[in-house]
């Protein structure tokens, strides 16, 4: 009995600092994050208050899944400090994680906020921003951010809506990019006279 006690301690012992170095904290991943999109971390403004990283257009807001909520209200008002579009990067530990990122995204979505939202941890690093969207006819389309209608369309997931990291995933989920619409000829609609009768 001894011996299994002995051989569970021990493994105990080797398998937690094992876990705990493969997670970071929440600096770390500021740290790692905004040196790849070349932003200046713990940025002061001048009221005094700190913005975890500051880019040539985003003003980044870090937090862990669970605390998606007030990420919003911190990443927004800090947009408003020093003039940049808000932004949230979620850290998430594992895939229950991934609820939290799909709420966040529904209501930055319903509420029209314009949060930019990138993860980290667990094997994701995308800014997962590209729409996927089912038009009227019934049509898979996806829109890229800076695109006409990207703004105006609202993702959905209960009509099978939902969002994408690449256009790559998008193209292997059977999804179409969108394509402006050509304009529309009222006299192959039928209905009215040409002038040329």
């Amino acid at each position: 009995m001894k011996y299994i006690t002995v051989i569970t301690f021990i493994s105990m012992m080797v398998a937690v600092p094992a876990f705990a170095k493969s997670l970071k904290n929440e600096a770390e991943y500021k740290k790692e994050w905004c040196a790849k999109y070349n932003g200046e971390v713990d940025y002061k403004t001048q009221d005094k208050t700190t913005v975890d990283c500051v880019t040539d257009t985003h003003s980044i807001e870090f937090e862990y899944g669970k605390n998606w909520n007030p990420a919003i209200r911190k990443s927004r008002q800090q947009s408003m400090n020093v003039g940049k579009t808000p932004g949230v990067v979620l850290i998430l530990e594992n895939s229950k994680d991934e609820k939290h990122l799909y709420k966040l995204r529904e209501i930055n979505e319903k509420r029209r906020l314009g949060i930019k939202i990138w993860t980290v941890g667990i094997d994701v690093e995308l800014p997962c921003d590209i729409k996927g969207d089912i038009d009227n006819d019934g049509d898979k389309i996806y829109h890229f951010p800076g695109q006409d209608m990207y703004d105006a369309t609202v993702v959905n997931p209960k009509f099978g809506e939902t969002w994408f990291c690449s256009y790559e995933e998008a193209e292997e989920a059977g999804w179409k990019p969108f394509i402006k619409a050509k304009p529309i000829n009222p006299y192959e609609l039928g209905g009215i006279r040409s002038p040329e009768y």
